[in-house]
């Protein structure tokens, strides 16, 4: 009997990462999935058929426990995150602020540093993790005080880290990408953009994010591992035969350009 690719997705007990596990375990993955709270991973598993596993994945031990209890993971999706609550940054205590990056940053390396051990050695695997276009925000003139900035530090830290795990996996078989679902309705989102939270205008639907996912677990991207990319900005599906111009022009990356 031929095994399923095995898929890890943490942050999936609802929105963006539950809408993930729905669409890999459609495509014929055997999907695991993670969150805090275990009645909402119950509800997506009874949906999905998936794993559900209670996982803090700021707890060290804990991700090491789980991920060995899940056994090989070909593909893990860093996907849990928090937005903390805005506002001044000289306002909120250190632990508010340091959660925040603790979730959205120390919670993707723990997790990818779990997994990469085992995908290098069996050279296959893939990591996609979820970061932000609050990355590349210039704040001058995009600023909104309802977006934490220790939110924007992370997931700016989170691209990178997303071009190092590359860049150090690459030779073993292992590619790495960082992504943007754009806005899509949840509950952090609720709470940060509430004033226009009934303008459909500006929400991204949550499917394509699950699609980008499934795109890349695919292989089809694997020559631009290390890259950013946004679901719902980006022609991801015509990337394929633009890569050498991607690279070449060093595209889709988080760089210091300078102009003449």
């Amino acid at each position: 009997m031929t095994r399923r690719p095995t898929a890890l997705v943490t942050g999936a007990g609802r929105g963006i990462g539950a809408e993930i596990a729905r669409k890999l375990a459609a495509d014929g993955w055997s999907v695991a999935i993670v969150a805090r709270s275990r009645g909402a991973l119950a509800k997506v598993a009874a949906q999905t058929g998936a794993m559900p596993l209670v996982l803090d994945v700021t707890d060290a031990a804990a991700v090491e426990r789980i991920t060995a209890e899940v056994g090989r993971i070909d593909l893990l999706v860093n996907n849990a995150g928090t937005g903390g609550v805005g506002g001044s940054t000289w306002e909120k205590s250190p632990a508010a602020w340091w959660r925040v990056v603790e979730v959205n940053l120390l919670g993707p390396f723990l997790c990818s540093r779990a997994v990469l051990p085992g995908m290098c050695e069996r050279g296959y695997g893939r990591i996609v993790n979820v970061a932000s276009n609050a990355a590349f925000f210039r704040l001058d003139t995009d600023w909104d005080a309802s977006i934490d900035s220790a939110y924007q530090a992370s997931k700016a830290a989170l691209v990178r880290l997303t071009e190092a795990l590359a860049a150090e996996a690459r030779a073993f078989g292992v590619f790495v990408f960082a992504i943007s679902p754009g806005m899509v309705k949840t509950e952090m989102t609720e709470q940060v953009f509430a004033e226009i939270w009934d303008d459909e205008s500006v929400w991204s639907p949550p499917e394509l994010t699950a699609e980008l996912v499934a795109f890349l677990a695919s292989g089809a991207l694997d020559e631009l591992s290390g890259r950013y990319i946004h679901a719902a900005v980006d022609d991801w599906k015509s990337m394929p035969g633009n890569a050498n111009t991607i690279l070449a022009e060093d595209l889709h990356a988080l760089r210091l350009r300078r102009r003449d």
